[in-house]
């Protein structure tokens, strides 16, 4: 999960979640970031049903997430207003949102357009998002690392790119 300090994207994925009075495993942990690089929320599917989001502070050790919440601090997607997440991004590459069912489609919807999982113009050149590092409390995104063209890869940091203008384009 861990790598140059770091909790990167791809390592959020079949990890477990230590609750205040429960562990789970989480299928995947997605990171909602708003344009300050601060990370607002987690979405978690913990394979029993719904994604669900929960809200930190949390911390992390070698394999886990951490939080001092209890698991009945999770809520549903749905309470997420959807004018607070047009104001956010996440990086899901493997758009497991497509497969969502029982979810208000309207927020589904809103979800894909928060995907950073599409390229993008910055510079005049194509980029492709390879992953995201975040802070070891998965508090705040660190640097978007994409690729260009085949093999040259480019790492960008806050301030250097405008967060919601990498969305997907309706």
């Amino acid at each position: 999960m861990r790598t140059d300090g770091g909790v990167r994207q791809r390592g959020l994925v079949d990890r477990r979640i230590a609750f205040a009075d429960t562990e789970r495993v989480a299928d995947y942990v997605f990171p909602f970031i708003d344009r300050r690089w601060r990370v607002t929320f987690l979405v978690a599917d913990l394979g029993i049903g719904l994604p669900m989001v929960l809200d930190g502070p949390f911390r992390t050790d070698r394999f886990r997430l951490r939080t001092v919440l209890p698991i009945s601090a999770l809520r549903r997607i749905e309470s997420v207003p959807l004018a607070e997440l047009n104001q956010l991004v996440h990086y899901d590459p493997w758009w497991v949102f497509r497969n969502v069912s029982s979810v208000d489609r309207a927020w589904v919807q809103a979800v894909f357009s928060t995907n950073l999982a599409v390229p993008f113009r910055h510079g005049g050149r194509k980029h492709t998002i390879r992953d995201l590092v975040f802070s070891t409390d998965v508090n705040y995104l660190e640097a978007i690392e994409a690729k260009v063209g085949l093999f040259h890869t480019v790492t960008f940091r806050p301030g250097e790119v405008d967060l919601l203008a990498l969305r997907r384009k309706a």
